[in-house]
């Protein structure tokens, strides 16, 4: 068979269903339109997002034909019309669409210059879940260095960005994971106590890590049963940052509560694409101001993109998975 240039390798999903395989197979090369870059994948992040939209859960399923993914990094291909700042050549992180592919593209407004020192297994973990988490942490939730700050899931995607900036900037960070082990390697990075999640009477756990003092600021990307919870851990006036609802949507709220504590209760919201760009260079400007980098648990090779996504679903890793084309 004669190799085509136009083709390409990617992951694809037909429609949504619990039985539906993913598929590597050739597709057409993505072609960029005006202010988009192609970018040659050398890496590309796994996000739950993709378990969702392949599973149909979570109100994401989908009857297309589809190549999954949004975060990678990788060598600048191609530039369209009326794209500055980037040329042919030029190594970069970017957030775009389809990134399960030897080939993708992205807006040149949310592509940034990969860092030298980082690899691009490391870049590709940054753009959804590092934006995501110093959106909670830095313009919503404001931590100021000293108040103290429940990461919950910090073994996860966001959980793991949010761990490292609350720990540069200054908050006396604890975080919940699924399992000692995970909860040693939140410490290892930071966290001043860490907790089982899965194990009972979180509560009073907590509070006798902490001598009995509140949290004034909690990033939540579980939801679920699990919020009642964490309610009974916020200060006054505390804050929490809801920016995922994994465990489920549903849970039940005192409004009494609400009332008389002053909580603060914020949804992470879906920012304008202004305000992506500047949440992705923020996240990137904080990572290298800290001397941290994204916290990559595992790569796997894309044509093995779906033993890829049963690891995910086991919930064992801690940081990201990247897909390396």
């Amino acid at each position: 068979m004669l190799f085509r240039s136009d083709l390409m390798h990617a992951s694809v999903v037909t429609e949504s269903g619990r039985d539906v395989p993913l598929r590597y197979e050739r597709v057409p090369r993505p072609v960029p339109g005006p202010g988009e870059v192609l970018v040659k994948v050398a890496a590309a992040a796994l996000d739950r997002v993709d378990t969702y939209i392949r599973r149909g859960s979570h109100g994401m399923a989908t009857t297309q034909r589809q190549i999954l993914g949004r975060d990678m990094s990788g060598v600048v291909a191609a530039v369209g019309a009326d794209v500055t700042g980037f040329r042919v050549g030029d190594e970069v992180i970017a957030l775009g669409r389809g990134t399960h592919a030897e080939y993708a593209v992205a807006p040149s407004l949310h592509t940034l210059p990969k860092p030298a020192d980082w690899s691009f297994v490391e870049a590709a973990a940054l753009p959804t879940a590092g934006r995501t988490a110093y959106d909670a942490v830095v313009n919503i939730a404001r931590l100021r260095p000293g108040e103290r700050m429940l990461v919950v899931a910090a073994a996860g995607a966001v959980g793991s960005f949010a761990l490292q900036y609350g720990v540069h900037l200054g908050g006396e960070v604890y975080a919940t994971a699924g399992g000692e082990e995970k909860c040693a390697t939140a410490r290892a990075h930071g966290a001043r106590a860490a907790f089982d999640h899965y194990a009972p009477d979180l509560v009073p756990r907590v509070l006798a890590a902490t001598g009995d003092a509140l949290m004034d600021v909690i990033v939540d990307p579980v939801g679920g049963a699990l919020y009642e919870q964490l309610l009974r851990l916020l200060a006054p006036n505390g804050r929490i940052v809801t920016c995922g609802v994994t465990a489920g949507a549903r849970t039940n709220l005192h409004l009494g509560r609400l009332m008389v504590q002053g909580w603060h209760l914020h949804g992470i919201g879906r920012p304008g694409r202004e305000a992506v760009a500047a949440h992705l260079r923020g996240c990137l400007d904080l990572m290298l101001e800290a001397g941290r980098r994204p916290i990559v648990d595992r790569t796997f090779p894309l044509a093995e993109a779906e033993a890829a996504h049963a690891y995910l679903e086991q919930s064992s890793f801690f940081g990201r998975i990247v897909l390396t084309p």
